[in-house]
């Protein structure tokens, strides 16, 4: 099969296509409206929980001053097992 004046044929459909986007995109300058983002219930309630969270203090001084006043009394103590199983849950 012999393909003759290849160049003059690209050059066509190139125009034709670019003349169609250019259509399109003339036509939906009318149609189309600003972006909008409205959030669903699900991430407003998860931005508001996590609002409460980064308003809540980092170091909670009523149970540190509790934990304080336990150990210094003598009163604090943790099984040899618990501190084992505490090891294993966070290292595994």
């Amino acid at each position: 099969m012999i393909v003759n004046n290849v160049n003059s044929t690209a050059k066509y459909y190139s125009s034709v296509g670019a003349a169609r986007y250019t259509n399109a995109v003339t036509a939906m300058r009318g149609v189309q409206k600003g972006d909008a983002f409205t959030p669903s219930k699900e991430a407003q309630t998860f931005s508001e929980m996590l609002q409460k969270l980064k308003n809540e203090p980092e170091v909670r001084e009523d149970k540190v001053t509790a934990l304080q006043q336990r150990i210094a009394a003598g009163q604090y103590s943790v099984s040899a097992e618990n501190i084992a199983l505490s090891l294993l849950t966070n290292r595994y």
